[in-house]
């Protein structure tokens, strides 16, 4: 294991060596530095009628990383979009860990749980997902 993934695993979530001897292979990429080094997006490209109060153009970013980025989202979180939008996330943060571009592919657009009222529920809101790289300082 490089010695940036072993730093990262002891100092951001405090792995002790023991554990990290534990840790499957395959993680190493999973915490590259090239996963890091972008934010995903999910942009509300429609939505009706929405209990939480996501509006189009709302945003919910994530990352760098798996957290939310609460100072740049605009997007109220609602529990019955976070499922769904990770879905979406993992294929992205897959084409990342490959070296593939995390915005070609066909699965690029998330809806929520709530079908709408077309289809027996209230509410409904669609995302377009994408990553962005982060500027370096």
């Amino acid at each position: 294991m490089k010695e940036s993934v072993r730093d990262f695993l002891k100092q951001k979530l405090g792995m002790t060596d023991e554990d990290i001897a534990r840790v499957p292979p395959g993680i190493e990429k999973l915490v590259s530095a090239r996963l890091l080094r972008h934010k995903i997006i999910a942009e509300v490209t429609d939505a009706k009628y929405c209990v939480a109060g996501c509006k189009v153009g709302d945003k919910v970013v994530f990352g760098p990383g798996s957290t939310v980025n609460t100072q740049e989202s605009t997007c109220p979180l609602c529990i019955g979009a976070l499922s769904p939008l990770m879905e979406r996330l993992h294929l992205i943060w897959d084409r990342i860990i490959e070296g593939l571009d995390p915005n070609e592919g066909w699965l690029r657009h998330s809806v929520c749980f709530d079908p709408g009222l077309e289809h027996g529920g209230l509410g409904h809101v669609t995302f377009k997902v994408y990553a962005e790289k982060i500027a370096r300082p």
